[in-house]
């Protein structure tokens, strides 16, 4: 039984972690895209 609770554990863990991992990629592309339109507006308009 426990066993069987340890796989469920880690089959859950899994994508969870997973999920972590894709939202931070998405964060990190999201803020060198905002990054990029603050600076070439602030370039623009000094």
């Amino acid at each position: 039984m426990k066993e069987c609770c340890k796989d469920g554990l880690e089959k859950s863990g899994k994508p969870k972690f997973k999920k972590w991992f894709n939202y931070a990629i998405y964060i990190i592309i999201g803020a060198i895209v905002i990054g990029a339109l603050i600076l070439q507006i602030t370039t623009d308009a000094a």
